[in-house]
């Protein structure tokens, strides 16, 4: 009896059991695979999009594309996940009122104001962004520009002032309806930061492209931007490892003052490209790895540590915005101001064009 009960059970084991746990750890794997190709694309996304604002950021512009419409008045932009359809102008202030502090001086504003309408209406002449297809611009400060709602974030944003400071950003938009900075006839690729180190970079050294009206030029007044000056240390294990990370195959034997050699710097004193254990990088990408405040580095080590000092904040290219306000309370109207920083460009109208 127990031997015809013990063959019942083997075979329902057999029938039923053994193909059911087939089928779920075979659902298992598929599943575990799917997680790991969705990771790898979300960690590569991430190594894109390593670096601050549109002001401090280091993806170059795109390449102007031929297009067959005119610059339009409204503008769709992607905010937190939602598409918005709004005025030109609208956009205009909620990116002035996040990129640039309302207490700066209000040609500086308007200088600000014209570049970040610049920039948006270039973003639009260039047609579909696969990072945000629906939308010409979004407000993700790592690839477009931030963007405040003025209607329902200045308390947020400025507290008590808000009110002051929304009409005075909304005077500098005003003031400048429909302005955009043009390089023959055509709206610029009109990038900025926060403060450049006594010179801004040309696009060529940044992003390895040419770019006439990014070149380099003068800026005064950068210093007083409070993250002109710093300083961040490493030990010699721990850089080791960030660099072990990306570069498997890193030679980093020997003290740390061994390193770094062949150091190419720009006319404006960023690094251009340096070698790492014998590995080429782009200063750009040592200034991602490392967090770094920009590509205007120098390096200071000890048997056991590594310190980077920089100047300036942000990528260096464009329109420096403390160099803005310098210009401004030298009595520098918001026309000089741009066209300082953008060469041999002139201040169009919209609907001039």
């Amino acid at each position: 009896m127990k031997r015809i009960l013990f063959r019942v059970f083997f075979i329902i084991f057999l029938a039923f059991v053994l193909p059911a746990a087939v089928t779920h750890y075979k659902n298992m794997a598929e599943t575990t695979e799917k997680i790991h190709i969705v990771n790898n694309v979300e960690n590569n996304l991430d190594v894109q999009n390593s670096s601050a604002k549109n002001a401090e950021n280091d993806e170059p512009p795109a390449s102007q594309t031929e297009n067959d419409g005119t610059p339009s008045r409204t503008i769709t932009v992607l905010i937190h996940g939602d598409v918005h359809e709004m005025t030109l102008e609208d956009y205009t202030a909620g990116a002035l009122a996040a990129e640039m502090p309302a207490s700066f001086p209000e040609e500086a504003l308007k200088a600000q104001a014209v570049a970040a309408r610049t920039f948006a209406v270039y973003k639009q002449s260039l047609g579909t962004d696969t990072q945000h297809p629906n939308a010409a611009v979004c407000a993700d400060y790592t690839h477009c520009a931030a963007f405040v709602d003025l209607d329902t974030e200045a308390k947020q944003q400025w507290g008590s002032n808000a009110a002051a400071w929304t009409e005075k950003i909304k005077t500098a938009v005003r003031e400048t309806t429909g302005q955009v900075v043009t390089y023959n006839g055509t709206p610029i690729a009109a990038v900025f930061h926060s403060a450049a180190a006594k010179q801004t970079e040309a696009a060529v050294s940044v992003w390895g492209t040419d770019i006439p009206y990014l070149t380099t030029v003068d800026s005064d007044g950068d210093a007083d931007c409070p993250k002109y000056d710093a300083s961040v240390t490493f030990g010699a294990e721990e850089f080791r490892q960030i660099m072990l990370s990306k570069y498997p195959d890193i030679n980093l034997t020997g003290l740390p003052k061994t390193w770094f050699t062949d150091i190419d710097t720009s006319e404006a004193g960023g690094v251009r490209t340096c070698k790492i254990g014998g590995q080429e990088l782009k200063g750009t990408e040592v200034r991602a790895l490392f967090g770094l405040n920009s590509t205007h580095f120098t390096i200071k080590t000890t048997d056991t540590s590594l310190t980077f000092h920089t100047q300036g904040y942000g990528h260096g290219v464009g329109m420096s915005q403390y160099g803005a306000r310098n210009m401004a309370e030298n009595g520098k109207s918001y026309r000089e101001i741009l066209t300082h920083y953008y060469t041999d460009t002139q201040i169009t109208a919209l609907d001039a064009q």
